[in-house]
């Protein structure tokens, strides 16, 4: 099991990272508020998860679905970065960057009907 300190710092530095890219573009209004702070959570928890699941890489290196995992998390960073960036409140910008947690759902709903305890069976 990896050390947290690694994860939670690298969730941190994504985090401090969108929030300066918000306030640069100004202190956002009461309506902008829930998206500011779902940026801000959205961004931990990837840049958590990324950091967190970079030792196994070689353990599931032949698995499909690691890829497509980690390449959501990316893409999930990528996406609430650049929302925070150009100042983006709208919510679903943010529901569409929830795209990898919706997909270890299904994972997860997969591998508990076949009796795995890993997630990532293809």
């Amino acid at each position: 099991m990896p050390e947290l300190a690694t994860p939670v710092l690298t969730g941190l530095v994504s985090m401090l990272v969108v929030a300066v890219l918000r306030l640069l573009k100004g202190r956002p209004s009461r309506e902008e508020l829930d998206a500011f702070i779902l940026a801000l959570v959205l961004s931990f928890i990837d840049g958590f998860m990324i950091a967190y699941l970079v030792p196994y890489i070689p353990s599931f290196i032949s698995k499909l679905s690691f890829h497509i995992f980690i390449y959501l998390l990316l893409a999930s960073l990528t996406a609430v970065i650049y929302a925070s960036y150009r100042a983006i409140s709208d919510v679903k910008v943010y529901a569409a960057a929830m795209a990898p947690w919706f997909f270890i759902l299904v994972l997860i709903v997969a591998a508990a009907a076949q009796g795995s305890r890993v997630v990532f069976l293809f």
